[in-house]
């Protein structure tokens, strides 16, 4: 099969065809799928039936190291993914059950909600974020993205001018706070904490050759 990229939207965003993400990749799929991202900046893949952990974790192997696992905020009655290396972003916690409206980890999952770029907090940010959907809801739930390239290019020169040389912290503890999380439980116990964050230019220049080093801006809820 031959991948092809069928674009979403007129500006960026397209489904990503002819490929089986659940096998092995072959250096050349992987590299046709970096320069989908780097073109069209989100890729979706559909399937009938979700990634497996293990298969899910292999297939964003194909892109670069993987993120070292980090502290994350739990329920009260624990984990619920079977891995360090994923994310839960859910509202569940273990046996699928939905998190009471004050559960610590559902209140922190709040900060998804704010725009953001994942990781922008870390020394090292994340190249790609990499989500699987194992239960759609039939409306609603969306998942929402914004394209910094296109909102680069549509501001005036004098805008740009002014942000290009900005410097920026990224913290994680700014994004949360804004949102009133409280950082100690009850007991006084730190929830998390306070670590530095990482400076960062308002706009960085892409380096890819598709977007002749085109600037984007990088303006998310991490940034003070």
């Amino acid at each position: 099969m031959t991948i092809t990229f069928m674009p979403l939207t007129p500006v960026f965003a397209a489904e990503c065809c002819g490929v089986d993400i659940s096998q092995p990749l072959s250096s050349q799929d992987a590299a046709t799928i970096d320069a989908g991202m780097d073109e069209y900046a989100v890729l979706v893949f559909r399937r009938d039936v979700p990634l497996s952990t293990e298969q899910h974790i292999a297939f964003t192997k194909n892109f670069g190291d993987l993120e070292p696992p980090y502290t994350q905020i739990r329920s009260r009655d624990g984990g619920r993914l079977d891995s360090p290396h994923l994310s839960d972003v859910s509202n569940l916690g273990p046996s699928d059950r939905i998190l009471d409206h004050g559960d610590r980890k559902r209140l922190f999952s709040l900060g998804n909600q704010l725009w953001h770029s994942d990781s922008s907090y870390k020394v090292i940010p994340a190249r790609y974020s990499a989500l699987c959907a194992h239960v759609i809801p039939p409306e609603g739930g969306n998942t929402e993205f914004a394209d910094m390239r296109a909102a680069y290019d549509s501001l005036d020169a004098k805008t740009k001018t002014l942000i290009d040389e900005l410097i920026c912290e990224h913290s994680r503890i700014f994004s949360k706070g804004a949102l009133g999380f409280p950082f100690r439980c009850s007991s006084g116990s730190c929830a998390l904490t306070r670590k530095p964050g990482a400076n960062r230019c308002s706009c960085r220049r892409m380096p890819v050759a598709f977007w002749d080093g085109k600037r984007r801006r990088l303006c998310c809820s991490c940034a003070s």
